[in-house]
Order: C-alpha cells, then sequence, then structure tokens
C-alpha cells in the first residue's frame, strides 16, 4: 500500500465521531477486549474485570452506537455470475449501513491498494464497486495481516472501534506463491509430500491466524463459494480459523441441525418452521 494511502487513512478515521475519552492516569496500563454482544445482550452496567486475580477498572465501552471504521477488502478475480451477485448485495447493504459506520474500500490484488478513503458518504465506494476489476492473481493471504495491522493501528491512534471485512472468490490454485505443496522427490514413491499435499497451505493458515491472535481488531472473511478438491478445503478450513471460526455460530443453530439431521438419516429437509429473512 502506498505511504500516503496508509496516512490518508489514519487521518480520515480521526475525524470520525469520537466517543468521550475516558480520563486516567497517563501511566496506567491499558488493554482492550473484544466481546459480542450475545443473545440477550450484555448489560455494561454488569461488566466486571480481572487481572491477574485483581480487579480492574472499566474506562470506556464502546457499543454498536459508537463509531465504527470498516475495512472493506475485495479479493475478487474469478465468475461474474459470482461476483455481480455479491457486488449488488454489498452496495445495498453499504447503503443501509447507520450513519456511524464509515466505510473503507480496498483491494488485495498486487498488494493491498485503496480504492475509496473512509468518509460519512457512500458514492465514492459505490463508483469503486462499478469500476472494479476482476482479474488478477488471488491476494487474501498475502493482504489479510496488512490490513488488520492497518485496522489495528488506527484502533490504537483513534477514539473508534474498527473491522475488517474480506469478500472474496479466491481459489488456492490462483495465487502467485505456490500453496500446492509440489512433490519434493519424484522418484521416491514415498516421499511424504504426495500424502499431505494440503501441508503448506494449512502452515501457512496456521501462522496467519497465530499473527491475527495478537490483533484486537476482528477480521471477517466471506468466500462467494464452496470449493470441493481437497487443496480448497483445506484452504476454506484455514480462512475459517482466520476469521476466527465466526461460521461455527451458524452450526449450532437449530436450523443448521435440521440440515445435518436430514442428511444423515437421507430424508428430505424441512425448514418450514423456521422463520424466513432477507
Amino acid at each position: 500500500m502506498l505511504r500516503r494511502q496508509l496516512l490518508g487513512l489514519l487521518a480520515a478515521a480521526t475525524a470520525l465521531p469520537a466517543a468521550d475519552k475516558p480520563s486516567s492516569p497517563a501511566a496506567a496500563l491499558r488493554c482492550r477486549v473484544t466481546a459480542w454482544l450475545g443473545d440477550p445482550p450484555l448489560d455494561p452496567a454488569t461488566l466486571k474485570a480481572t487481572v491477574e486475580g485483581r480487579a480492574a477498572k472499566i474506562v470506556g465501552i464502546r457499543d454498536p452506537d459508537s463509531a465504527l471504521l470498516l475495512l472493506i477488502v475485495l479479493d475478487l478475480t474469478g465468475d461474474l455470475a459470482l461476483i455481480s451477485p455479491a457486488r449488488d448485495a454489498l452496495k445495498s447493504e453499504l447503503q443501509a449501513l447507520p450513519a456511524n459506520v464509515w466505510v473503507a474500500l480496498l483491494r488485495a490484488q498486487d498488494g493491498l491498494r485503496v480504492l475509496a478513503d473512509p468518509g460519512p458518504g457512500r458514492a465514492a465506494a459505490l463508483a469503486q464497486l462499478d469500476a472494479l476489476e476482476t482479474t488478477g492473481r488471488a491476494g487474501l493471504l498475502e493482504a489479510v495481516e496488512p490490513a488488520a495491522a492497518l485496522a489495528e493501528r488506527i484502533l490504537r491512534r483513534s477514539p473508534v472501534r474498527t473491522a475488517v471485512l474480506f469478500l472474496t472468490d479466491s481459489s488456492i490454485y490462483n495465487y502467485r506463491e505456490d500453496y500446492t505443496n509440489p512433490v519434493i522427490n519424484p522418484s521416491d514413491s514415498r516421499d511424504l509430500s504426495r500424502r499431505f499435499p494440503d501441508a503448506l497451505i494449512r502452515e501457512k493458515a496456521a501462522k496467519l491466524a497465530a499473527t491475527l491472535n495478537a490483533f484486537d481488531v476482528p477480521v471477517f472473511i466471506q468466500h462467494l463459494a464452496f470449493l470441493r478438491d481437497r487443496l480448497n478445503e483445506a484452504y476454506q478450513t484455514g480462512l475459517q480459523e482466520l476469521a476466527g471460526n465466526a461460521t461455527l455460530l451458524y452450526y449450532m443453530t437449530e436450523e443448521a441441525q435440521e440440515g445435518r439431521d436430514a442428511f444423515v438419516e437421507k430424508r428430505p429437509v424441512d425448514f418450514s418452521r423456521f422463520p424466513r429473512r432477507p
């Protein structure tokens, strides 16, 4: 990413509507903890914090009404039949976001690049989505750490919440780097690389997950399609790890369990008792 673009994002973030800054001694150690609201939602009045067994003071809480800077990173290079509806859905969601959410649009191909600077309006991001080129190589694995690090830097310098959302249709075969774990010794039939072709993918995902775990910024990844071959299954499993296994929240619902049970019992699935949501 160009340095001036990074500085522009940081400068724009400081212009976001800020929550009241808590007063505390300058030497006090502060740490941030991300918490999901849950159902029923958390009551800020009942929250308590302990550090090494000792009570700690909560100096501030940022709830969904607080200012949010959302970095949307596009990694789209494949089938327009998938990309076009996803782009239309994203445009619709952008226009429905509340005023306290500022959106920056970035692209993952050939390094992380800013397409639209954050701001209270949506026109720039919508225009860039309309003009988006869906060509090139997949870039998510190379861009996810810089994107999260950028959001983390903004979080620490600005009194706002930050989050990263990747929208991708990437295949593991479309990266410039070869993650397919080619056979090391083709003449040796016992070469273990033949038995573990997904080893490089799992290793890369594990390293990235360990790096992202050190950040306070949540990272979400939306893949447009399930890819069924062995290497892409390992790749998409790795993406779930990077995004904190957020999709497991769905698999624990009654609706998902009905789908699982119907498959196991070899019967038609019955979703009639679950409400339909757009």
